[in-house]
């Protein structure tokens, strides 16, 4: 059992590689038109296309789209959506025998399914005029199933761990960014902080809440208590 959970805690971890893939690539941009962090969105990475300057297009956030290395960050999305499942089921052992535990597999099986989307169907398509429709209406299916997938997990989670403080206090402050970010993202002009950062105020929590927990859980796993079971993680970890 120890090994099992571990193994889904460093799965977790792992899910760091998504930052790790938007360095990369964003790196692969050429001068004069570097990726933007600020301005141009996540899914900018992935797409196949070279549109140059989107402000051509009339997008509502103007700004420069050629990702010479876009299929390695839509291989990422999909690599973390398969993380995201595979720590859930590794980590069954940990969930209470209650409906909201019962409920976190399911809610990481539509999260999964989000980030997929977002990675198979690259965005942008739909501010380009004659874009590809199917990727139009599904790549931001996908990242609205990932944003609020991850929001619920959280809540989930803060609720079912209450009592392990330090860290529904932290969880419960990414809720908070989360929020904000969604408010940003689709307040009129991003309240200033640019598209790029109001986006990734909103999806990054779950991110980083995803890799907290993976490191909690390597350090903390055999004196976490689960409300709601008799057969405490902690005893099959002795």
């Amino acid at each position: 059992m120890t090994g099992r959970l571990k193994a889904g805690a460093a799965l977790l971890i792992l899910t760091v590689t998504y930052y790790v893939a938007q360095l990369v690539v964003g790196g692969r941009w050429q001068e004069p038109h570097f990726y933007s962090w600020s301005e141009n969105m996540i899914s900018d990475l992935g797409v196949p296309e070279c549109f140059g300057d989107m402000a051509q297009y009339g997008a509502t956030t103007p700004r420069y789209i050629c990702s010479p290395w876009h299929a390695l960050m839509s291989a990422e999305f999909v690599l973390l959506g398969v993380l995201v499942l595979g720590a859930a089921l590794l980590l069954l052992p940990l969930l209470p025998k209650s409906p909201a535990g019962r409920a976190i597999p399911y809610l990481a099986a539509i999260n999964c399914v989000g980030i997929v989307l977002v990675g198979t169907f690259p965005g942008s398509a739909g501010e380009v005029p004659g874009g590809n429709q199917l990727r139009a209406v599904l790549h931001p299916a996908g990242a609205y199933l990932e944003l609020l997938s991850g929001l619920v997990i959280m809540l989930v989670a803060a609720r079912l761990y209450r009592t392990h403080r330090a860290y529904t206090a932290a969880t419960l402050a990414l809720i908070v960014v989360t929020v904000f970010g969604m408010v940003a993202s689709l307040a009129p002009d991003h309240l200033g902080l640019g598209a790029g950062t109001a986006e990734r105020l909103a999806i990054d929590p779950f991110v980083v809440w995803r890799i907290l927990t993976g490191v909690v859980l390597i350090v903390a796993l055999p004196r976490i208590q689960v409300p709601g079971r008799a057969d405490q993680p902690s005893s099959a970890a002795a």
